[in-house]
């Protein structure tokens, strides 16, 4: 019996950086939908920490800009075979819930996952703002992106295993550590 999929549906996250359990929720979205909005949180780096003022929300922690992160995720995506035809990129503000009709219409249902505390208040916000939440599955993290920034920040080479090889091109390429000493410097941002 075929499987019928949905022509369109969306995953959001910071990707900061992008790492194989992204990969993991990206891919198991792409298997339920012909076309794959993937929306990018905390788009705008520079911007002060939204009214929730969370850590995730602070710069040390969102050293990659938007574009960045949209490269590293399309040539994992492309690298893995994924057409480029089939997804594509937007920003996806959850910090400010009252925009999000601005970059993905209520029609789109919105993958997600629940991992951490943060991922149940989402989906709250997300139906309260009209959208279809489907969770693809219920477990503990075991990679983090703040665990492999901080290995990478250490020199600790682990961190490359818990990524795709686009995600390390990237940050050699982008001389993340530097980047990273830098956000953490008293009074840089």
């Amino acid at each position: 019996m075929e499987t019928l999929l949905l022509p369109a549906g969306s995953v959001h996250g910071r990707f900061q950086p992008f790492h194989n359990e992204h990969l993991e929720y990206v891919m198991a979205a792409l298997a339920q939908c012909q076309f794959l909005w993937i929306g990018i949180t905390k788009y705008d780096v520079e911007t002060e920490v939204s009214p929730l003022g969370r850590d995730r929300e602070k710069p040390e922690n969102n050293p990659l800009s938007y574009i960045e992160r949209v490269l590293i995720i399309s040539e994992t995506l492309c690298d893995l075979g994924v057409g480029k035809g089939s997804f594509s990129f937007i920003p996806f503000p959850i910090e400010h819930p009252q925009k999000l009709r601005q970059f993905l219409q209520l029609a789109v249902p919105c993958f997600t996952t629940v991992c951490e505390p943060w991922n149940l208040e989402k989906i709250k916000v997300l139906r309260e703002q009209g959208y279809e939440v489907r969770v693809l599955w219920d477990r503990e993290k075991t990679i983090t992106g703040q665990s492999v920034r901080e290995r990478i920040l250490s020199g600790d080479p682990s961190w490359r295993e818990d990524v795709p090889p686009a995600t390390t091109r990237a940050m050699e390429l982008l001389k993340i550590v530097e980047r990273l000493r830098r956000l953490r410097e008293p009074g840089t941002s």
